[in-house]
């Protein structure tokens, strides 16, 4: 008889890591979304947008939903994210 073991890490953590500069003012900006799939997360995050952008008058807002709740954006969304947006938010969790 034999015995399968599988390891479900995907390799070791980056050592050094460090957060962006925070945004010193939201003010007409481009704010992009990710949103995680998960139920209600629409609803939720809609309104936490539409109570942002009536106090900085967003330039434009970038949503982007996740292919699947327990995996990442997809590289190419998220290279787009940053190219052209301001800031971020991301959503929901349980």
């Amino acid at each position: 008889m034999s015995l399968v073991v599988y390891n479900p890490t995907s390799g070791p953590a980056a050592n050094n890591m460090q957060l962006s500069p925070r945004v010193k003012n939201l003010q007409g900006g481009v704010l992009g979304v990710i949103d995680n799939g998960k139920t209600n997360s629409d609803t939720v995050l809609n309104r936490i947008v539409s109570d942002l952008s009536v106090r900085y008058h967003f330039k434009e807002v970038i949503t982007v939903k996740k292919h699947s709740v327990s995996h990442a954006i997809k590289d190419d969304a998220a290279e787009m994210l940053a190219q052209k947006c301001d800031f971020v938010l991301a959503g929901i969790g349980d």
